[in-house]
């Protein structure tokens, strides 16, 4: 995915920088899933912060710098990536980190403990293999299909993926899967859920830049004032991605007018 974390269509949207700096102090981009703060971000990867600035094709801003040291050696060089993991020139993640199948024990828990690269120093949700979970996938198609999928199975509601991800976090990591964001919402899912990087999913839609799940969470109650571990707010990522649509929507919403 995209954005900082994502599906086997790696662009599908978080911010990985997101998920970086949340990673880095614990990362997506539009075409994955995870995002966390610059400076923490920077560390994670070896270097002291960017000298310059990066940008994802969707005028994202990235908060890494991806030719720093130690980045290829971690993560692969340009193009040899692992499609499962982190690539730090797209800013975008694979199953492997975000929104992918996770193991569970005999009694059907999560089974937590180490995470795919060490992308994420903390404990997760660990990937079984196998790629995305069908719901990842069903966000990344269309609402209707999320719909089917909670028709046959509504505890697939909190469906728990790698990352910690919900699949609420899951619409924030792409244009596509933003779309489902209002039908979970309506079905009751909990729009102030933390995935493994301590982010909301209004948070993933701010490191994403995706104005309209943002607006369908803060509709449905999402609280924008919510401040993370690192002090984090949907508006203070949406600024450190260069988030406009998100950041125009927050101050609608600052004003009454949602």
């Amino acid at each position: 995915m995209r954005g900082r974390a994502g599906g086997r269509r790696r662009g599908a949207g978080a911010g990985a920088a997101g998920l970086l700096a949340a990673a880095a102090a614990a990362l997506l981009g539009a075409g994955g899933a995870a995002r966390g703060a610059a400076g923490a971000a920077g560390a994670a990867m070896g270097g002291g912060g960017t000298a310059r600035e990066y940008y994802r094709r969707d005028g994202v801003r990235i908060q890494h710098d991806p030719y720093a040291p130690g980045v290829a050696a971690r993560y692969g060089r340009e193009g040899e990536t692992d499609p499962e993991g982190f690539d730090p020139y797209r800013d975008s993640v694979g199953p492997g980190i975000y929104g992918g199948r996770v193991q569970r024990d005999a009694a059907g828990r999560v089974v937590e403990g180490r995470q795919y690269q060490s992308h994420n120093p903390r404990p997760g949700p660990v990937y079984a293999g196998g790629g995305y979970t069908p719901m990842a996938s069903a966000v990344q198609a269309r609402p209707a299909a999320v719909a089917a999928l909670l028709d046959r199975d509504p505890a697939l509601l909190e469906d728990v993926a790698t990352g910690g991800a919900r699949p609420l976090h899951l619409c924030g990591m792409s244009p596509a899967g933003q779309r489902s964001a209002a039908l979970l919402a309506a079905r009751g899912a909990d729009v102030g859920a933390l995935d493994s990087y301590g982010y909301t999913p209004l948070f993933r839609m701010a490191s994403n830049n995706l104005a309209e799940g943002a607006e369908a969470l803060l509709r449905a109650g999402a609280d924008p004032g919510f401040r993370s571990a690192r002090g984090e707010t949907a508006t203070s990522i949406a600024r450190a991605s260069s988030a406009t649509g998100v950041l125009a929507v927050l101050q609608r919403h600052a004003r009454g007018e949602l």
